[in-house]
C-alpha cells in the first residue's frame, strides 16, 4: 500500500482594501470553516477542515487528486504517480476567492504535519 497525507492548516485571513468585499461575500456566502472532500480518482474519499490531516492508503500506481467545493468549485487536479510503500504530502489551503488550492508540501510544510 502507498499513502497520500493532505495537511489543511487554519487559514489566515488577511485585510487589504482588494480582498474586503470579496471575504465579506464568501463568509456571507459560506462558512470559512466548511469542509473540503478530498477526489481522488474521481472517487469521493472524504472530508477535510481546517488544521486537520488527511491519511489515504491506496494501491500504488497512476491517481489523479483534487479538492471539491461546494458543487463546481474545485482545485486543480493533480496527476500523481505513487510506488509501493511511498508516502506522499500535499498541502491544501483556500485562494483569495475561496477557491481550493492543492500542492506538493514543502519542506517547512512538512514538519507541520503530524505522524
Amino acid at each position: 500500500m502507498s499513502v497520500i497525507r493532505i495537511l489543511r492548516p487554519k487559514q489566515r485571513w488577511s485585510v487589504s482594501p482588494r480582498t474586503v468585499l470579496p471575504t465579506a461575500l464568501l463568509f456571507h456566502l459560506f462558512k470559512p470553516q466548511s469542509n473540503y472532500t478530498v477526489v481522488l480518482d474521481d472517487h469521493a474519499v472524504g472530508k477535510i477542515g481546517n488544521g486537520q490531516v488527511r491519511v489515504i492508503e491506496t494501491e500504488p500506481g497512476e491517481h489523479r487528486l483534487h479538492m471539491r467545493f461546494v458543487g463546481l468549485r474545485r482545485s486543480q487536479e493533480l496527476q500523481i504517480s505513487l510506488k509501493k510503500d511511498e508516502e506522499r504530502q500535499f498541502v491544501c489551503r483556500t485562494s483569495g476567492m475561496g477557491w481550493p488550492t492543492l500542492r506538493e508540501a514543502s519542506p517547512e510544510e512538512l514538519a507541520q504535519i503530524p505522524d
